[in-house]
């Protein structure tokens, strides 16, 4: 497989995007979405994780039948920036097609210069044996998305991430419930309302 131009330049673009305050990450991740999804059969999903001095960001995109397919193969890749400390970037690709990443991971190491640990193939599946283990890691992906929205919601309202985190855990500390379900209820109060403009 050798790997189109526009997802290399994608790929490394990635590497190097939290160096520039103008890249929209989500945007990137479509675009990259659909260059992986031209390279590589039955691709479900990627997530871009990133986490900067200890707090976590996530961007996930999906193709379009993607609620059709179970995920049988998972990349996870390590993307390092030698520019950066304290950054770490994690991109975790899903296809529901069992093997449909090996030569993909193998190319993509040795275009990026990866080291050996970089790309993991399969690590993120759950074992056949369990039950619901696609439904139980779906759930999971939506629970932090929530969780990252709800977290904006509060940025939006003029606390700092580490501020709305802290916030959703404690509203569920104090309420007995899961930090997701707060983070439903948040969204679910925001909708609608868009915070004022910064003048």
């Amino acid at each position: 497989m050798t790997l189109q131009t526009c997802l290399l330049a994608d790929l490394a673009r990635l590497t190097t995007a939290l160096d520039s305050s103008t890249v929209d990450l989500a945007q990137l991740v479509d675009r990259l979405l659909s260059d992986i999804d031209a390279a590589v059969a039955a691709v479900v999903s990627i997530t871009l994780t990133v986490i900067v001095d200890g707090e976590y960001f996530e961007v996930s995109a999906s193709t379009g039948g993607s609620a059709d397919r179970m995920p049988a193969s998972s990349l996870g890749v390590t993307l390092a920036d030698p520019h950066r400390t304290g950054t770490q970037k994690h991109l975790l690709i899903l296809s529901g097609t069992a093997g449909a990443l090996t030569d993909f991971a193998a190319d993509v190491s040795r275009s990026l210069g990866l080291g050996v640990d970089s790309a993991v193939l399969d690590r993120h599946l759950r074992g056949a044996g369990e039950s619901g283990s696609t439904e139980c890691g779906s759930h999971a992906l939506a629970s932090v998305s929530e969780v990252n929205q709800a977290i904006g919601v509060l940025i939006a309202g003029g606390r700092s991430a580490v501020e709305g985190r802290a916030e959703l855990h404690r509203l569920a500390a104090q309420s007995g419930t899961p930090t997701a379900e707060v983070a439903r209820r948040t969204l679910r109060d925001a909708r609608g309302w868009f915070p004022p403009q910064a003048p």
